[in-house]
């Protein structure tokens, strides 16, 4: 039976779980664990102190210290930027090196083909020396499309891409993806001008970090490098640099598809679905987000009044709580969307359901093992661990004071040092 969450229950279910984990049934695997942020994420050392994972606790660090043995990463990618860059930064971040992004793909799209050099969170990383990738929103599909990437060294798309290395998905033991939009997000399609979207954003982030308009140089990076975006130069306020980016004609130009907005739509992550493959020897985990309510009188959904303000109106109808769409050339979008965690719609993040086939759409066959109420995770399918109810798509990281996400970050990676 499916088991859904609220935060009533949490104490219970985290009490049943941590027994059920402290049991020396089985020896802990302990390989890294990478956490890969989302959308307009942001790394350790920016927003002035303020943690993607965690908010104002140290979420990699909490959870570390809960092992003897567990090493936990943050890896940093383009916030923005098309789940093909994010997941070729996400290799070099990962295994070190000078970010290159395939000859084909930056000939495809009219951008720079080298990027950032990173020393390496997990140098020795290879096929004996797996890792765990634990993400989060958009990270879910860039995550994924590495695995895929990895499988096939970059083919069909960029052949070669990772050079003589002998990469394959064994590289990776596992993905987790949290409130990911693995079939898109309508919010996608609704707010089509990106850039007081992207700017309120970014803004409120820094809000919540403390950063006023100075010159400090740890309050964002855009990380649009690519594309010819400098970072934000010494002496340059944090408010003129946003306005700088913001002021690039690529926000604007609907024909530019390797960049987030298209890839996070419904048909981007169809596209997306096409050639992402689910690997047969790593296991695929979901969880599900919603922090929207149905109405009474009209059956659309309404934002909870806990949601973040910085999500809350997204939930609403205007935006995703009634949004529909049956056109040529597009997803069907039926009230089945309409749940919502103010980001993603709940639907979209069990598994990806949905690819382009041709000149439509069809099923990705994609299998999903629902161990939500129990059970054990099978390697090569989607292992649903159930709906988070009352959650948004920011408490699920930790930015909240409601609930110890230490706790259930540690109960997951539990279950991840048992594969």
């Amino acid at each position: 039976m499916k088991q859904t969450f609220s935060r009533l229950t949490l104490a219970l279910v985290l009490a049943s779980g941590m027994a059920a984990v402290a049991s020396p049934a089985f020896a802990a695997i302990n390989y890294p664990v990478v956490l890969v942020h989302g959308f307009a994420g942001f790394g350790r050392n920016e927003a002035l102190g303020y943690k993607y994972w965690g908010g104002l606790t140290d979420l990699q660090e909490t959870v570390k210290a809960q092992y003897a043995d567990q090493k936990v990463y943050t890896a940093v990618v383009g916030p923005f930027s098309s789940n093909w860059d994010r997941a070729t930064e996400l290799y070099y971040q990962i295994k070190g090196g000078c970010v290159d992004y395939g000859s084909a793909h930056a000939q495809a799209h009219g951008h720079s083909r080298y990027g950032r050099c990173f020393p390496g969170l997990y140098p020795q990383w290879d096929a004996a020396h797996p890792v765990h990738l634990v993400s989060h929103s958009m990270g879910g599909q860039t995550t994924r499309a590495l695995v895929q990437m990895l499988a096939a060294n970059g083919a069909p798309n960029n052949a070669g891409l990772f050079g003589s290395t002998p990469v394959s998905s064994r590289w990776v033991k596992s993905v987790t993806t949290i409130s990911s939009p693995n079939d898109g997000t309508t919010l996608a399609n609704i707010i089509t001008d990106y850039v007081p979207f992207v700017q309120g954003l970014v803004v409120g982030i820094g809000g919540l970090a403390g950063a006023s308009d100075a010159t400090t140089d740890n309050v964002y990076d855009f990380k649009m490098d690519q594309w010819d975006i400098a970072p934000k130069a010494a002496g340059e306020t944090f408010g003129s640099y946003v306005s700088r980016v913001m002021a690039s004609p690529l926000w604007n130009n609907k024909n530019v598809k390797d960049l987030s907005p298209y890839d996070l739509s419904p048909k981007g992550a169809a596209d997306l679905n096409a050639w992402v493959a689910d690997q047969p020897n790593v296991y695929y985990f979901s969880y599900a987000t919603r922090s929207s309510f149905t109405g009474a009188l009209t059956g659309w959904e309404y934002a909870l009044p806990t949601a973040n303000v910085l999500i809350s109106a997204f939930h609403d109808p205007g935006f995703m709580g009634n949004y529909t769409r049956n056109e040529a050339g597009y997803p069907v979008i039926d009230s089945s969307w309409w749940k919502s965690d103010g980001v993603v719609n709940t639907r979209a993040m069990k598994a990806p359901t949905i690819k382009a086939c041709g000149a439509g759409f069809c099923a990705t066959g994609s299998v999903v093992n629902d161990i939500s109420g129990g059970g054990v995770p099978q390697v090569g399918k989607w292992n649903y661990k159930g709906l988070m109810d009352g959650w948004d798509h920011l408490d699920i990281v930790g930015w909240t004071l409601f609930w110890d996400s230490t706790s259930w970050y540690k109960q997951h990676i539990d279950q991840l040092r048992s594969l």
